[in-house]
């Protein structure tokens, strides 16, 4: 069973895109996939926003607001 608030594997599998064609379309390794979506490494900011496009998503459906403060501020760096 998929958590469905805040999961990118519940809305990858909903958009019928397994995980090496999702990190193909963002040009990165399938274990850089996974760990994005097991939350052990999280995307810039701008991976994030492209990930919510692809799968059709409001970004905020895939991090909470903390996740993406996060996010925003290791972007200004």
């Amino acid at each position: 069973m998929y958590k469905q608030d805040t999961s990118i594997s519940y809305y990858r599998n909903k958009a019928n895109l397994s995980q090496q064609k999702l990190a193909d379309i963002l040009d990165i390794p399938r274990t850089t996939m996974s760990f994005y979506e097991n939350k052990r490494q999280y995307p810039s900011i701008e991976e994030a926003e492209q990930i919510a496009e692809i799968l059709q998503v409001p970004i905020g459906s895939l991090y909470s607001q903390e996740e993406l403060a996060l996010m925003r501020a290791r972007s200004l760096r």
